[in-house]
């Protein structure tokens, strides 16, 4: 699905990576479209900030409550699972919103999302790496990330412009959802097979 360059990469790295590419894609395509979406929706400025905060808010706290959490500390591989699940759900919850206050509820849901994968997904991939190592994975997934996202701006546009939101919902919906089988192989390698071999062979995530 996606080519790495020639680095020596982990393969927990590409597994997240490739789940994260596609994950941030359907987000690129929505992301400069939001504001005319919540006009649309009989919403203003206001709605958009109020809907903004919500995430931001949600997120904030589940991943200080969930992140710090023994259970989710013994379960982090699931947890990237689950919160791609998460994802899909609330970004196909867009095709529901019909005014602000759904909005509100959509929003809580991919912040709930945003709660559990950003502390598992960064533990997974930061894993047993020197500085060395680090820089070269996060540049790779920063850069591709950015990369993606820009790409996604475009074609998201093109679809509204040329079919609808309903038709962009669906297909946001179905890139979080490949995301989802992506990350899957996640649960395939296991922390035990950390340290020189791991980077080398499957560990036991997820974009």
């Amino acid at each position: 699905m996606f080519r790495f360059p020639n680095v020596n990469l982990r393969t927990e790295a590409k597994i997240l990576i490739r789940a994260s590419f596609l994950a941030f894609f359907a987000l690129g395509l929505f992301g400069p479209l939001y504001a005319i979406f919540v006009q649309n929706i009989g919403g203003d400025i206001l709605d958009a900030g109020i809907a903004f905060a919500i995430f931001n808010l949600v997120t904030g706290v589940f991943i200080l409550t969930l992140g710090t959490s023994r259970f989710f500390a013994r379960n982090v591989r699931p947890m990237v699972v689950i919160g791609y699940i998460v994802l899909t759900i609330g970004e196909a919850g867009y095709l529901l919103v019909q005014s602000p206050y759904h909005l509100f509820i959509v929003q809580v849901i991919i912040g709930l999302a945003g709660g559990i994968l950003e502390p598992s997904w960064d533990s997974i991939f930061a894993a047993e790496l020197s500085e060395a190592e680090a820089s070269t994975h996060w540049a790779l997934w920063a850069g591709g990330q950015n990369i993606v996202t820009g790409i996604a701006a475009a074609v998201g546009g093109a679809i509204v412009a040329t079919y609808s939101f309903t038709a962009l919902f669906v297909v946001m919906a179905v890139f979080n959802l490949f995301a989802v089988f992506a990350v899957l192989q996640i649960l395939k390698t296991g922390p035990t097979a950390c340290g020189e071999q791991g980077r080398t062979a499957p560990l036991h995530q997820a974009s």
